[in-house]
Parts: C-alpha cells; structure tokens; sequence
C-alpha cells in the first residue's frame, strides 16, 4: 500500500472517530464500542478502506508494533506505581495463574464440543483469554471505582498481553508439528517475560537519569523513544517480551516522574499522552469492526455463542479460586465479592487477541475457524460487557461516594464559598448588599450540606485523617516542583505519606494514623521500594544536606497540615477530640523534625550554617525563577533572558 494513501485512510478513520464522540457521549456508550459497531456496518457494507484489508502477518505488524507500544506505554505512565507494587502478588496471580487456568478452560472446552485437536483448541485459549480493559477503565475513571480495583483492572491487561503472546509463539510451534516440551515450554516463557520486564526496568532507570535537566518537549521525545524503542529492541532484537519491556519501561518513569521531573513536564506527558492514546484507540477499534466484518460469522454463530459463553464462564472460574486462595494464603487485602464480579464481567477482549489470530500461519488446518471465532468473541465482549458495565457498577453499589467522601466534597465546598466570599470583601466588591446576601446564603446552604451528614466517630476520623494527608502529601510535592526538595527526599517523603493514604483506604474505621510509618513494609513493596530508591539525584546532593531537606520538609508538612484541620474547628458532623487527636500527631511529627534540625545543628554549627546558606538561595532562585517566568510568559522578556538568569543563578558559589 502507498504511504500517501495509508495516511489518507487514516486521516478519514480519525475524522470519524472524532465525530463519532460526542455521539457516544451523548448516548452513554464507550466509544470503543461504537467505533467498533460502525466498523463493522462499514464492512458488512462494503464500505471498508484498503487499510483494513491488511491479513495476516501484515495487520500483526500494525496492530503490535504500531498500536501496542503507545497503548501499553500510556498505561504504564498513568499507572500508580507504589499501587501496582502493593498489589502486584494479585496482579500477577490474574496475570499469570488466572490467565492459564482461563486458557486451558477454554482449550479442553472447545477440543470436547468441536473437535478440533488438543493444541489448537488449546492455542485459541491462549490468544482469546488476554483481557483489554481499554473501555472498562474508561468508565471506571468517569464513575469513580475504588482505587484498587482500577489498578487491578489496569495492571491485569498490561502484563497479561504479554503473557498471551509469549504463549502463543510457543503454541504456534507445537501446533505446526515442532517439538516443544512442557519444561522447555516454561522455561521459555519466564525468560521470554522476566527478560521483557528486566530490559524495561533497566531501560527506564537509564532515562530517568536524565528527566531532572530535560524540558517539555525533549522529555516528550524521550518518553516515544523509550515506548518505541523498548519494545522493538526487547521483541526483534533480544528475543524478549515487548510489551513487558514497555509496560516495565513506563511504569519505572511514572514512579520517577514526581521526583525527577519538573511539574511542566509531568503535564506535557499527561496530555500528550492522553492524546496519543486517545487516536491510537479510536483507529485500533475502527479497525477491529472493519476487520471483523459479517463474512464468517453468520455461518459459524453458534460455535461463536458457544465460545463467548465459555470464554466467559472460564474467566469467572478461574478468578475466583485464585482470588479466594491469594486472601487466603497469600493474606492480601480482601477484594469483595463485587470486585471480583466487576473483573469478571470487565474482562473484554480487543486488538491483541485479533491481531494474534490474524497472525496465524496458513499452514495451519484451523485457521480460519479461529480467526471467525476470535472476532466473534471480540465483537461479543464489546456488545455485551462493555456496554452493562457502568450498569453493573452501579447496580453493585461502587459508584457511589462514599459519606466520607461526600463530607469531604461538601468541606470543601464551604472552604471555597468562604475564600470567595473573603476575596470579594478584600477587592471592594462586597459592599453590595446584593452580592453580599448571595455569598451568605451559599456559605449557610454549603454548612447546612455538612450538617446534613451524619457521620459515626470511625468515619470522622477518617474524613479529619484523609484531609490531613492530602495537605501534607501536597506540601511535598510543591516543594519538590519549586527546587527545593532533593529527588531522594521527595521519594523517600510521597511514597511514606501514600502508604498512609493507601492504608487509610485499606482498613477504614480501623486505621490510625502514623501505623504504616512505624511497621515494616511487606516484602513485595520493601523489593519496590528499594528498586524505586537505586537512582541517584542531580548532581551536588550530599548526604547532609539531604538530611537537612527532608527534615525541613516534614516540620512545614506537619505545621501547614495541623493549620487545615482547624476547618473542622467551625463545623457540625465531627467531634472535637477527633479534630485533636490527629493535630495531635502531627504536632508530634513537628516537632520530632525540629528535633532532627537541632540535632543537625549541633553536629557541626559550620554546615549547618551552610545548608540553612543552601536553602535560603534555593528558595530565592525558585522565587526569582517563577516571577522571570511570568515575565516571559506575558511577552515582557525574550526566553533567552531567563536562561542566561538561570546560568548565572546556577554558577553562583553556595559556601559561606
């Protein structure tokens, strides 16, 4: 195919996915699902570009090496690291165990109703049990689900597409009449996806060595690089997994992101790969419904009902066992049986599972009987799951706020009605009786939304705890995009107060605060931990002033967290010695930092004279550096200005 027409066809798709949108908005389906239905009409109509006529090997290469690495790389950086490590053993229990336990369900299923030989039936299992959550996260981020059981969804496709593809290549061979033996086979597959996930880590480590001295868009080009460039070296050169080299690639960026990179930086790679994800998705399901198309399907409709029955019905049996052994014996957080309902019912099939079928050898007898089931199934998933899920989601309760959150949604609305109301006197535009009466009656009607929450005294602690948190894990974060925190310190400071977070979401009523920063980690997060602490800072860190930093850092945390739970002070729902109990704590953690700062201070009056020297003219820079930036921002000065001020700033001796 000519490149100018491969462009053009791709420009119609794209044109018709943007259209298509707010249609889907509209009407409340995912719009993966409607692109795939409108692919299919057009196909059926005869209506399909010359793009989509691509078979075989030719529609594998676009599908995975076109689409795969910028879906997969997407995910990998919105993922929550620190949640993914702390659920990796669930993770990779759906990943790896489930993922088998589904396959071969599916394979001894097919081999007794249609006949077909042991290995084929066996091979289809493989390609169809890999899950794509693309329109399932979609409506969990719009709905609001736990946490958790985003990160479960999420962290599930991203590792199980590799698995499916590890597993198909070996299937392939035995099919085609090669010799592969259930330990070779094994062995094959831990090097094939442990050598994936070690080149993506290692690869991703490198480029965040670089992220602290990186722009905007040079940091956009890294990160294409990185997704692009991991996958293709991984898969064609090392004879690894791709999508695992990927996938560990951007997850290891995304952990470093808050740290490393400058907060512009970690905004342009929001966006752009918001958007990147956005085109790629939107032509993969086009192309899906274009490929599918009505031939084949009419006439093999029930061995397709019956395999989306089966492949449905094999999900259920084998999530459940292993979720039920791994809260078991393993002792991670109980999941709930409406989780577990929702990853059942969530788990669709899409581009991987079609490519994979697609790319079946000529060779091989049943070809064609799988590729018609494998897109009946796809196209099944898509009608069917994706289109009741925000249904069932709903119907099991998930969606709904809990009083908590809808306590601190309604605090917050009295914080912002106040700060108006102030602003408004402070400008002189309150004078008007008007203006006035209208910010009192929505300051009365905002307390009379918390007074209307009747809360019990474990879910007001929780409410007093989660907004402490909040304030204190921003702080951190400020500090850190302002210059002033080291990327070791910043580390060390975001992933102590998410464990707080995490735990406060975990065990609720139970949970007291500063529990998780007094106990050991668990092993899986102690490995995280370490792993995400190996990479060095910018150049100039020393282990004093690090210290010194990080102790600076937790007493202004501490003091500015303490001063926001004083809105509770003046309202209904909480009881005082809530409010005090968790002040408390944390004028504790203050002042144990100012016990370290007086300890730094004694060690040596000369350092610490040097690092309080540091920190003053690092506050400066940063205070200079954001007023030049406004200056330049509103036209008044030429960038160059504010780089050479920069140089000058960064060349100025420090020792006093």
């Amino acid at each position: 195919m000519e490149l100018p027409r491969l462009l053009l066809e791709g420009s119609v798709l794209l044109m018709v996915a943007v259209v298509l949108e707010p249609v889907a908005r509209r009407v409340g389906i995912p719009l993966s699902v409607i692109l795939v239905v409108v692919g299919f009409v057009a196909s059926a109509a005869g209506l399909a570009p010359q793009i989509a006529q691509l078979e075989g090997e030719a529609f594998e290469q676009v599908v995975i090496f076109l689409f795969l690495p910028l879906l997969v790389f997407a995910a990998a950086l919105g993922i929550d690291l620190r949640a993914f490590v702390r659920n990796l053993g669930a993770i990779l229990a759906l990943a790896v165990p489930a993922f088998l336990v589904s396959a071969v369900l599916v394979g001894v299923t097919l081999h007794w109703a249609l006949g077909t030989a042991l290995v084929v039936a066996f091979l289809f299992g493989a390609l169809i049990s890999a899950t794509d959550p693309v329109a399932v996260v979609a409506v969990f981020r719009e709905v609001g689900v736990p946490r958790r059981l985003l990160t479960l969804v999420e962290g599930e496709s991203l590792l199980n597409d590799g698995v499916a593809i590890v597993l198909f290549a070996v299937l392939v061979d035995a099919a085609l009449g090669g010799s592969v033996g259930v330990a070779a086979g094994m062995v094959e597959f831990v090097v094939v996806f442990g050598g994936g996930a070690g080149f993506g880590i290692v690869l991703g480590c490198a480029a965040s060595l670089a992220l602290p001295w990186l722009g905007r868009l040079p940091a956009v080009g890294l990160s294409l690089a990185v997704a692009y460039g991991s996958f293709v070296l991984a898969d064609v050169v090392l004879g690894f997994s791709g999508v695992m080299a990927t996938a560990a690639a951007g997850m290891v960026l995304a952990g470093y992101a808050p740290s490393r990179a400058s907060a512009e930086v970690r905004e342009m790679w929001e966006q752009t790969w918001e958007a990147l994800d956005y085109v790629a998705n939107a032509l993969l399901f086009l192309l899906i419904g274009l490929v599918i198309g009505p031939s084949g399907l009419l006439d093999d409709l029930g061995p397709i009902v019956l395999a989306a029955a089966v492949v449905l019905v094999a999900r259920a049996l084998a999530v459940v066992p292993v979720v039920w052994l791994l809260e078991r014996l393993a002792h991670i957080p109980r999941l709930g049986w409406r989780n577990e309902a929702v990853l059942i019912w969530g788990g669709l099939r899409g581009g991987v599972a079609l490519a994979l079928a697609l790319a079946l050898p000529e060779e091989l007898a049943e070809r064609e009987l799988l590729v018609t089931l494998t897109g009946g199934v796809v196209l099944a998933t898509l009608l069917l799951n994706a289109t009741t899920i925000r249904w069932l989601v709903a119907r099991l309760g998930l969606a709904t706020p809990s009083l908590a959150d809808r306590y601190l949604v309604a605090i917050a609305r009295v914080s912002a009605t106040e700060s108006a109301q102030r602003e408004m006197t402070d400008l002189g535009l309150g004078a008007d009786p008007r203006t006035s009466e209208r910010f009192a009656e929505m300051v009365r009607s905002a307390r009379q939304e918390v007074a209307d929450l009747d809360v019990d005294p474990g879910q007001e602690y929780r409410i007093v705890v989660g907004r402490g948190l909040h304030v204190e894990r921003r702080t951190y974060q400020l500090l850190s995009d302002e210059g002033l925190l080291p990327p070791a310190v910043t580390r060390t400071l975001l992933h102590e107060v998410d464990d707080e977070i995490d735990d406060l979401s975990l065990h609720g009523e139970d949970y007291r605060l500063g529990t998780t920063r007094r106990s050991r980690s668990g092993r899986a997060e102690q490995v995280g931990r370490r792993l995400l602490g190996r990479l060095p800072g910018p150049a100039g860190s020393d282990p004093g002033e690090l210290a010194y930093a990080e102790a600076t850092a937790r007493r202004l945390a501490a003091r500015r967290t303490s001063e926001a739970l004083d809105v509770f002070d003046h309202l209904p729902s909480v009881r005082q010695e809530t409010v005090d109990e968790a002040r408390r704590t944390f004028a504790a953690w203050e002042q144990r930092a100012i016990a370290e700062l007086d300890e730094i201070d004694a060690r040596s009056e000369p350092d610490a004279a040097r690092l309080r020297a540091r920190q003053v003219e690092t506050l400066a820079d940063a205070a200079a550096g954001r007023a030049l930036a406004e200056l330049v921002d509103s036209g008044l000065l030429p960038e160059q200005a504010l780089r050479t001020t920069g140089t000058a700033q960064a060349d100025r001796p420090t020792e006093v």
